[in-house]
């Protein structure tokens, strides 16, 4: 993987903008999307024990794929789901925070995380015996965007893309982002309160994919002007995954512009055929990882948890279950036909080569700042 260059604050993270999930929509956060969940679980290890509090997103957080795990060792879990990256760092913004153990984040947020408000404790990996070259693949194995300083300070443990999601029985497969600017869609697409994602797409459609994130202010004025196209299409920008769910069971919205196919599970158990479409633009490509935070109180059951994570045959079931793929190469032969003829492996050096998007700068003297596409968006969804 690579890294493109830049004077700004942020430009050790991966930038690429082509064919590749949510930024943050503010540094106060949004606690709104949480909801909290309870459950039974304990580190494979036997020096771990106690109570474990996990952010991760919905669907993410393996309540189901550890469930043996879980009850062999038996500790107490809390935990919290995420609905934007933004809910994980707000923990920590107002100072005290709570206790928790584990979080998960997208690639965009490492040096924000690590370098500047160094809220992550580095992983030690002689205790996640799971992460090594012969299970995961070469690209997520000591990267810089999770190994950096001699420190591993994230484990990536789940991948994939955000992309077109479309209702199957109402709508042709969509070739490109501009297929949903059909008038006949008026009202009946969403875009997700999701801006990783959002942010990319805008650029794209806007023509400036390649420069994403490095923008200038008037480029990122052009870019919303022209993403305004797509927000008079929409009939709502959802919130969450839940709510999009339900717009597109109830048949209210039939295509969403960049979305988590995680969705398409919960679909077909209501009898929804929801399918992915591929733009000419490219989906948002990324990874996500888990981090301890600075106030994780029970680091060694988060180790625990961490190596269980890339247990081969835990990658396979969480990746079959979020319609996305796995870090470790041994889960691919233990993946469905459907979920492992989704991807070509064999191409994932080519998929990766060009890096994964990072966040705008968060100074700049030449480019638009995260402060500046944070007010962008705030806008752009208030012209809903």
């Amino acid at each position: 993987m690579t890294r493109k260059a830049g004077d700004e604050v942020n430009s050790g993270l991966f930038t690429s903008a082509i064919s590749r999930r949510a930024v943050l929509t503010g540094m106060a956060g949004l606690g709104g999307g949480a909801f909290l969940l309870r459950l039974s679980t304990l580190p494979a290890q036997a020096a771990a024990g106690g109570e474990l509090q996990v952010m991760a997103w919905e669907g993410y957080d393996l309540t189901n794929e550890l469930s043996d795990w879980r009850k062999a060792n038996g500790v107490t879990v809390e935990a919290t789901s995420i609905a934007n990256q933004d809910d994980v760092q707000a923990k920590f913004v107002a100072g005290n925070p709570p206790p928790i153990d584990l979080a998960e984040y997208n690639q965009a947020y490492a040096d924000l995380y690590v370098r500047e408000m160094k809220i992550v404790n580095p992983i030690d990996m002689s205790k996640v015996p799971n992460y090594n070259p012969d299970n995961l693949f070469g690209q997520f194995y000591d990267q810089p965007t999770w190994f950096a300083d001699g420190q591993h300070w994230g484990s990536p443990y789940i991948w994939g893309f955000n992309t077109i999601l479309f209702n199957a029985d109402k709508l042709a497969k969509p070739t490109s982002y501009a297929d949903l600017l059909n008038p006949s869609l008026k009202g009946k697409i969403a875009i997700m309160d999701d801006t990783v994602s959002s942010w990319p797409v805008a650029a794209r459609v806007a023509g400036f994919g390649e420069k994403y994130p490095l923008l200038t202010k008037d480029e990122l004025g052009k870019t919303f002007q022209e993403f305004s196209k797509y927000r008079a299409q929409a009939r709502v920008i959802a919130l969450n995954q839940g709510e999009l769910v339900n717009l597109m069971v109830s048949g209210e919205v039939v295509a969403a512009l960049c979305a988590d196919p995680s969705i398409i599970t919960q679909t077909d158990q209501q009898n929804m055929k929801i399918e992915m479409a591929m733009p000419k633009e490219g989906p948002v490509l990324w990874v996500d990882a888990w981090f301890i935070p600075i106030s994780a109180d029970n680091i060694e059951a988060a180790h625990a948890f961490i190596n269980q994570s890339l247990d081969p045959a835990v990658q396979a079931k969480v990746a079959m279950a979020v319609v996305q793929a796995p870090v470790s190469k041994k889960a691919v032969a233990l993946l469905d036909e459907k979920s492992r003829s989704r991807i070509d492996y064999d191409a994932i050096e080519t998929m990766f080569a060009a890096g994964l998007p990072g966040i705008p700068p968060r100074a700049s003297d030449t480019h638009a700042t995260y402060d500046d596409w944070v007010a962008a968006w705030q806008e752009f969804k208030a012209g809903m």
